[in-house]
């Protein structure tokens, strides 16, 4: 029969497992690795930006700061910097059945466009008569309220005025003399698109008109 150990046998063999060699060595701790202090790497190498090469990775507040650096360069608006105002149309009575276009001038001249295009884009969309005097005002046959000229004015922004790459409005209006194709052209992006032209607006039938409907029947 086996009998039960006593607490001096217990210890006994404990310290005796303690002392036999097993193979197993313990679990060795690993050094820490020195912290890379601002600037470099462990490994010693500068990450100075200004000796980095083009192969080499580079921190992330360098890259971040060098997109911040062009965007405001090449495109302000998009990070909060100036952004484009636009005039807001000064409109008049003229009578009882004419609408006047007062600063219709200044807004040409604020978006770079020609007051001859922008008016026949503002007869082709009110589908009335439009005339234009030597101060440069637009006058209108019919009753329009400011709401619906400045609406116009942003359908005509849209259309002929902003780019539709960088959003921003600091673009010219080209024609291409061999293609005969306009072209929007952005001063900021330089980027190129081709815009249709203004449909034909509205146009009184006079007597020559009617008499070439006759003649066609």
């Amino acid at each position: 029969k086996i009998g039960k150990m006593s607490d001096v046998d217990v210890n006994e063999v404990g310290g005796e497992v303690e002392d036999l060699d097993l193979g197993m060595d313990k679990k060795k701790k690993k050094a820490k690795k020195p912290k890379a202090e601002e600037g470099e790497e462990v490994s010693g190498v500068t990450r100075d930006p200004t000796e980095l090469g083009p192969n080499d990775i580079y921190p992330y507040a360098v890259v971040l700061q060098r997109v911040y650096d062009e965007l405001s360069e090449k495109n302000s608006e998009l990070i909060g910097g100036k952004k484009f105002t636009m005039i807001p149309p000064q409109v008049a009575r003229e009578g009882s059945k004419k609408t006047v276009f007062v600063n219709f001038k200044d807004i040409c001249k604020k978006i770079h466009r020609s007051m001859e295009h922008v008016m026949s884009y503002f007869n082709a969309e009110l589908g009335v008569a439009c005339s234009l005097d030597p101060e440069g005002k637009l006058t209108f046959k019919g009753r329009f309220t400011p709401k619906q000229i400045e609406s116009v004015v942003r359908k005509y922004m849209l259309a002929y005025v902003q780019c539709q790459m960088c959003k921003c409005f600091d673009t010219n209006l080209e024609k291409d003399q061999v293609t005969r194709l306009t072209f929007i052209q952005c001063n900021r992006c330089q980027a190129r698109k081709a815009v249709s032209n203004v449909d034909k607006g509205f146009h009184a039938t006079n007597r020559a008109d009617r008499k070439a409907i006759k003649a066609a029947k």
